[in-house]
């Protein structure tokens, strides 16, 4: 870590200690010794929600505090979405047939109430805010007790539990706590990465450099193999550039990478990372995505790409500005981060033999038809 990232890491952990020494933490202490379930060390629970990277690492640790506190039936996490809705992350306790990124609107249910209300609500609370009645979409949640997950105003999120066994009187209090450490935790990803981010991106485009790349898709290859889970790549190559630059001059050409930086950047989700490889040559990696939901996410960039006015497409042999890309995905293609950027380098290959603009899967397929989250 930087001395800049551990000075504002230093700072918001004292914030943080001062917050909660201050206020619900010292009586939920007091009553949680009262049942005889003594509840863990503040500092610890800090350390563990602070530790998060992102918000998709931060839901586990919040489930899990959750599940050690309170013992629920059932717990789980959704986060706030663009469109304003809130949709399932992670939960313990549920149905099979309530799949991940289950959806409800603003004040839809308990779960909506909690983001529409922006506070903790518990029991006959619920009935007092108002709203539409539970959603389809999680038939088999139960909430007894929510609170919203906020950070600098903005709501990023909510939990809810179920039946808790373990400091039911005051299970209100624990889950307000927990949803305001997960508020902190948002606040210090968000400095840390701020700080991180100046040293590691790329002059021109503003996307990341390659440096940066390989460190991320090391410890994502890592947390895959620890968490059974996959990671997919995308390596992907502005077609025809030389003859860009040698029609329209470097000027220009510098503007095309620039604004092929922006069009990356808009096209990624939360944890995804984009970056400069070389030259024209950028990467995408998406954590935890299936090779079919990186070819999808691959092809609406291509398309955003075509169909982006670049001055003086008209002259590339094509008649716009387009790119060639593979995908690949890890474990399917590769067993290592080497052969998961050959595989989708040599995808990336077949692609430009196969007459530019388009898209191809490690393998040769096409993996969009597979479906996959």
């Amino acid at each position: 870590m930087s001395s800049g990232a551990a000075v504002a890491a230093g700072i918001l952990i004292g914030l943080v200690a001062a917050w909660v020494i201050g206020t619900r933490a010292r009586r939920a202490r007091a009553a949680a010794e009262h049942d005889h379930y003594p509840l863990p060390d503040v500092a610890d629970l800090m350390g563990q929600m602070l530790a998060a990277s992102g918000r998709r690492t931060m839901v586990p640790v919040m489930l899990k505090l959750a599940y050690e506190l309170l013992e629920p039936e059932q717990a789980a996490v959704f986060v706030h979405r663009p469109d304003g809705k809130l949709a399932l992350a992670e939960g313990i306790g549920l149905p099979e047939t309530l799949a991940r990124g289950a959806e409800v609107a603003p004040g839809e249910g308990r779960i909506g109430r909690l983001g529409k209300a922006r506070r903790a609500l518990a029991e006959a609370e619920f009935d007092a805010i108002g709203g539409l009645p539970e959603p389809a979409s999680l038939a088999g949640l139960h909430v007894d007790v929510g609170a919203p997950i906020l950070a600098r105003d903005r709501l990023h999120g909510v939990i809810g539990v179920c039946r808790p066994r373990r400091r039911r009187a005051e299970a209100k209090t624990v889950v307000k706590m927990l949803a305001d450490l997960g508020g902190l935790a948002i606040v210090q990803v968000e400095k840390l990465k701020a700080i991180q981010e100046t040293a590691n991106k790329d002059g021109l485009t503003g996307v990341f450099n390659k440096r940066h790349f390989q460190e991320r898709l090391s410890a994502e290859i890592r947390r895959a193999e620890r968490d059974g889970l996959g990671v997919s790549l995308f390596l992907l190559d502005i077609d025809d550039f030389k003859n860009y630059n040698d029609t329209n001059g470097h000027v220009a050409g510098d503007e095309v990478l620039k604004k092929m930086g922006q069009l990356l950047r808009g096209s990624i989700r939360e944890d995804d990372v984009v970056a400069r490889y070389g030259g024209e040559e950028f990467v995408i990696l998406y954590p935890g995505a299936s090779k079919a939901l990186a070819y999808r996410l691959a092809q609406g960039l291509r398309r955003a790409v075509e169909s982006h006015p670049f001055a003086g497409a008209e002259h590339q042999p094509l008649g716009a500005v387009t790119i060639s890309g593979g995908v690949a995905a890890y474990p399917q293609d590769a067993r290592s981060e080497v052969e998961l950027i050959r595989a989708a380098d040599h995808a990336l290959y077949q692609a430009k033999n196969a007459g530019r603009n388009r898209i191809i899967g490690a393998g040769g397929s096409d993996p969009g038809v597979a479906g996959g989250r």
